[in-house]
């Protein structure tokens, strides 16, 4: 049984591969041509022309995103039929990591950003995964959170037999049928009509954390905002257990 579903996930692997092939090149080829059609508009084609290059970015972010998540699936199907109990990474090290990496853009953005690691924290999963979730996290903290002035904090603790990695903003956060909804794909609140994206971020996320037997979990914050809750199991021996 185990062979079968192996077999069939290479098969959706194989699938995602082709398929990103086959969509990337017209797309490329179809960006080339708006891009060079543009020199022999008249001015009053901006408009026209802009919001043809804005469908395409659309259309590009969709289809990156889309790939992100067939493949967090086909990650998440492997595990479980394989071993991967050996994965482990430094939760905390991938906290401080990725503030390093996005205090720019939140700086950029208005945002301060602050992270709270202060001891080592080893998770059953790979830093490429931690650091994965991490990016969505974050990315939907910096563009919710309410702009200039707005906060965010960046946690990592263990909380028993889990590694818990947060983020919490100060935005307007979500009402509770939002909540429950978040991690739909494609979902977006009616609030965040304005903002680029794709409504598939937290479902990447709960993906890759079903796949190492964790969770995401989507709180209100206090007075306001959001907390996202990213829980992995911690590596065997850590939290005490053989």
């Amino acid at each position: 049984m185990a062979s079968t579903v192996t077999a069939a996930l290479e098969q959706q692997r194989r699938l995602v591969a082709d398929t990103s092939h086959q969509m990337r090149n017209p797309m490329a080829a179809l960006r080339l041509r708006v891009d060079a059609l543009h020199t022999h508009l008249p001015a009053s084609a901006d408009r026209t022309y802009n919001g043809v290059t804005g469908e395409l970015d659309r259309l590009e972010t969709l289809l990156d995103d889309m790939l992100a998540l067939a493949a967090a699936e086909h990650r998440a199907g492997e595990l479980t039929v394989t071993d991967g109990t050996d994965a482990r990474c430094d939760a905390a090290a991938v906290a401080l990591s990725q503030h390093r990496r996005w205090e720019p853009v939140a700086h950029r953005a208005g945002i301060t950003l602050t992270t709270d690691a202060p001891a080592p924290v080893t998770a059953a999963c790979t830093d490429r995964e931690l650091t994965q979730i991490t990016d969505i996290l974050l990315d939907n903290a910096i563009k919710y959170a309410g702009g200039p002035g707005a906060r965010i904090t960046l946690g990592c603790t263990a909380e028993g037999s889990h590694a818990v990695l947060t983020v919490t903003d100060d935005g307007p956060g979500l009402d509770p049928d939002e909540l429950a909804r978040a991690t739909t794909r494609f979902w977006r609140s009616a609030r965040q009509s304005g903002t680029a994206g794709t409504g598939l971020g937290l479902a990447i996320a709960e993906q890759l954390l079903s796949g190492r037997e964790g969770r995401l979990e989507l709180r209100a914050a206090r007075p306001r905002g959001l907390r996202a809750r990213a829980l992995v199991p911690r590596a065997p021996g850590e939290d005490g257990t053989p």
